[in-house]
């Protein structure tokens, strides 16, 4: 259920709850999604008028699965495998291609893949260009060809985890402090008492605890005026220059992977991201550099200091839950971000 900001008046906050989610991206929504399922009253307050809003809103939508770490790729893994079950109507099965510069890289990716039980092909460059010749002058070594990654319709995503929470649009977090059974939550529509308060506000996450940023990174991404076909696996290069494809209703959905450090914010494409784009493209897949921009914006991915997603209990504060810093994998992981932070609750 979600209550939009335009009737907020006519409802009032409870004053109590077991569980308030600060944030309605795809960690916060998520988490509301696997409480419900475990019968756990969970409200998710939302500042904007809008779910995922601001990163999660605004990715590519690469399912993809074997991440740059363990951890990472647990998570992935497990989610995907709920995207293509119990959210299938948000995923679309296309397959996925990392491909990489260094043959050491890809030693490293096949260990990780055998370790997590996701059944990979490694192919050899002339593969890789059967379906992606646009990327021609890009110096693969080597190819991970994943079968069962996909693309994912994020604000589908986003609906189906709603339809089972309770979210609140429209309802700013102002501060988080110990009190009553837990945690005091003071917003601009009145104040909460929660037994457990779960940070999932992306780039902004501790903002309301008095506790240190997260690095927020801003990105640009283009969709092309470049033909493409839907049955396409999408193309993650990981070399030392990163650049992903993937089809999008016939064209292609591009970045060069930029990442300009910076505060949390709305952050707006510039012609410095434009710039970069072409650039890598002139380099690794010539013509392509010269596609009309049918569609350009910015998101803004955070990170904590050691790149691992920040899930569970505080340590220092047990009515406080932590799920931030998805690094950009939020789309993938978030099934089996909730499920953690769920079971964290203990619920």
């Amino acid at each position: 259920m979600v209550n939009g900001s335009a009737c907020y008046k006519a409802r009032m906050l409870p004053a109590r709850i077991d569980v308030a989610i600060i944030g309605g991206g795809f960690a916060g929504c998520a988490t509301a999604w696997a409480l419900a399922r475990r019968g756990v009253q969970a409200i998710v307050l939302e500042r904007e008028a809008e779910l995922g809003r601001f990163a999660s809103g605004r990715g590519a939508g690469l399912g993809r699965q074997l991440a740059e770490d363990d951890a990472t790729t647990a998570l992935t893994v497990r989610g995907a495998a709920v995207l293509r079950s119990e959210l299938s109507s948000a995923w679309t099965p296309s397959g996925g291609l990392l491909t990489f510069d260094e043959p050491s890289r890809v030693q490293a990716y096949v260990a990780r893949a055998e370790r997590h039980g996701l059944a990979i092909d490694v192919v050899d460059r002339a593969r890789v260009l059967t379906q992606w010749p646009e990327v021609r002058s890009l110096p693969i070594a080597a190819g991970i060809l994943i079968p069962s990654d996909g693309v994912i319709e994020i604000h589908e995503l986003l609906a189906l985890y709603a339809a089972r929470a309770t979210v609140e649009l429209g309802v700013a977090v102002e501060r988080v402090e110990p009190g009553g059974s837990g945690a005091q939550v003071t917003t601009s529509r009145g104040v909460i008492e929660a037994r457990f308060v779960v940070d999932a506000a992306g780039a902004w996450a501790g903002a309301a605890s008095g506790d240190p940023p997260l690095d927020a990174f801003k990105r640009h991404l283009f969709v092309i005026e470049a033909a493409s076909r839907d049955d396409t696996p999408y193309l993650w290069h990981l070399g030392n220059e990163e650049l992903y494809l993937r089809a999008a209703d016939g064209l292609i959905l591009t970045s060069a992977c930029d990442a300009t450090h910076g505060a949390a914010c709305d952050a707006e494409a510039d012609p410095e991201g434009l710039r970069g784009l072409r650039e890598v493209l002139a380099r690794s897949a010539p013509g392509l550099e010269r596609a009309g921009i049918r569609k350009q914006w910015a998101c803004q991915r955070s990170f904590t200091p050691d790149r691992q997603m920040r899930l569970g209990r505080d340590p220092r504060r047990p009515w406080l839950v932590w799920a931030a810093g998805l690094g950009g994998h939020g789309a993938t992981a978030s099934p089996a971000v909730g499920e953690v932070v769920a079971d964290a609750i203990g619920a």
